[in-house]
């Protein structure tokens, strides 16, 4: 007896979220839509519709299902009450594959299979593209992200960025899908016609994938040779891994100066004389102070005396405010950074909030929210991606949730800055795949803008990227660590960086409104209507 269509999209979600940590099965993401495929052949654009939402709500309840508990521990909600309120998320993120679903059934009943398949995969990527702009945006669980472990897959993303990427992934997925679907009818119906798709198919999908390697090659051997042009700069990430839940305590705050002081001047001790003449830059986590540097007196003048005792510039997190014009305050989630006489010598302030986290969007339509939210906080975002600047050192800042977003890394390197910094505190995600996941998706923050990436994390992950997206260095979860690397000061622009998604945006538009077109047209002439009579 043949297994439902519902019991394919449930096992098409499982494969889909098992090529992400902690399984992190990365090669399942080329067949994990296999199944998928074949659970829409022969159903409507309704019924499409539905399985592909289920498969969506398979596959993000296995993606989030950790904000369950970080919402019951720190945003002050029973657990009973926290897993109704991800539910209302993961409804809404399963709509974009439900949506791509009703468009394969119509498209894939088509007779040109190979013309639709391609434009499916490139509705996914825009469709997952327009998950990461809509509502503020949330493109967790990009498809083109399960390829972390293997920066020489995702090469690619300098060209047409992630979108683009898990647009070829799908493309691998429908290819294989085909070949699988056009053995089947060989076995049963032997045809040369047949046969020679089938060869077709299999040609392409070794092409696709040989493409995708050999550029993956050649792009990585030619950034590795240009790098040792460029400045460098010794860089270190320290990781306090600080409680959440404790940190913010009066009583721990000198502990965490201390303890920061301890590890940077660890970090820098063994640091030949060359390295030191040539700058250090120490980079601590996400509100790594907990309390606000602009009004720590002794604690900030220990912050000072730590950047100056070791001789280097220091990007550390802490929040900040700014008196407003009725005698209230503004807030924000600020970066600073000094140089290695104490000075502060410029300040980030984060612009891509996190919704209903650091801020209830949409004004007074979500006010009713506070009483379920309670935690949820009332930081303003910053105004300005411009990097911060210590001599020849521009660095680009990305605040923890920024740093998913492609087009906040490139408009920070569009100003100017010549390495990246990513700071966050995932230690709200516990010991789950979570911090695995975002710290994947700074790798390909490198490669689509060429820069050296130092990522300082409270409890994990922090590393430091290469322009390759290959970790050089990196942390384990919940451990005091300091990781550090020699990077390099690049100001190479890549494709993306120039031209961002636009250009596969417009090709996907171009691809379905082709083919739309060209169908429209045969179920006319099928029909034997002419041009006289639609008139």
């Amino acid at each position: 007896m043949p297994f439902s269509p519902l019991y394919h999209v449930i096992v098409a979600g499982v494969l889909a979220a098992a090529a992400f940590p902690p399984a992190g099965l990365w090669p399942l993401s080329a067949v994990a839509l296999v199944p998928f495929l074949a659970a829409l052949k022969g159903q409507s654009p309704l019924n499409a519709f539905r399985l592909g939402w289920c498969f969506g709500l398979v596959y993000f309840t296995l993606m989030l299902w950790w904000l369950v508990p970080t919402i019951s521990r720190f945003g002050s909600m029973p657990l009973p009450a926290s897993a109704p309120v991800i539910g209302l998320l993961v409804c809404y993120l399963a709509l974009f594959p439900a949506v791509w679903a009703a468009a394969a059934a119509w498209l894939l009943a088509d007779r040109r299979r190979l013309a639709s398949g391609l434009v499916l995969a490139l509705a996914w990527g825009g469709l997952e593209w327009l998950r990461g702009v809509l509502l503020s945006g949330f493109p967790w669980g990009t498809l083109a992200y399960a390829l972390a472990p293997r920066p020489l897959l995702f090469q690619s993303v300098n060209l047409a960025g992630p979108y683009a990427l898990s647009s070829v992934v799908v493309l691998v997925n429908i290819l294989l899908w085909q070949i699988l679907s056009r053995m089947g009818s060989i076995r049963s119906a032997p045809g040369g016609r047949e046969s020679a798709k089938l060869l077709r198919d299999i040609l392409l999908a070794v092409v696709v994938m040989g493409a995708v390697l050999a550029y993956g090659a050649a792009s990585c051997r030619n950034t590795l040779s240009s790098d040792a042009r460029y400045p460098a700069l010794d860089a270190a990430a320290i990781q306090g891994s600080l409680p959440q839940d404790e940190k913010w305590e009066p009583g721990i705050q000198r502990h965490t100066v201390e303890l920061y002081r301890k590890l940077t001047l660890q970090a820098v001790s063994g640091l030949p004389p060359a390295a030191k003449k040539r700058g250090v830059l120490v980079v601590w986590p996400e509100t790594s102070l907990p309390f606000f540097y602009q009004t720590g007196r002794d604690l900030s003048r220990m912050v000072r005396e730590t950047a100056r005792d070791a001789g280097v510039a220091l990007l550390f997190g802490s929040p900040a405010f700014r008196a407003g014009g009725s005698g209230g305050r503004a807030y924000f989630n600020r970066a600073y950074l000094l140089d290695e006489h104490g000075n502060t010598v410029g300040s980030y302030d984060k612009m891509h909030l996190v919704p209903f986290g650091e801020y209830l969007p949409w004004g007074q339509l979500t006010a009713w929210a506070r009483d379920l939210v309670p935690a949820a906080g009332d930081f303003s975002p910053g105004a300005s991606a411009a990097p911060l600047v210590w001599h020849s050192v521009r660095v680009g800042v990305l605040i923890c949730f920024e740093s998913i977003f492609p087009e906040l890394s490139r408009k920070s390197v569009a100003l100017g800055a010549n390495l990246l910094a990513v700071i966050t505190n995932d230690s709200w995600f516990g010991d789950t795949g979570a911090p695995w996941q975002h710290a994947a998706m700074a790798a390909f923050r490198a490669v689509e803008t060429r820069r050296w990436i130092v990522r300082a994390a409270n409890t994990g992950v922090s590393e430091i990227i290469s322009p390759t997206g290959r970790v050089v260095a990196k942390s384990s979860l919940f451990r005091q660590d300091i990781v550090q690397h020699t990077i390099r000061l690049r100001d190479d622009v890549t494709i993306y960086q120039r031209y961002g998604d636009a250009p596969f945006l417009l090709l996907a538009a171009a691809s379905l409104c082709l083919l739309a077109a060209g169908v429209v047209k045969e179920k006319i002439c099928s029909a034997g209507i002419t041009g006289n009579d639609l008139s």
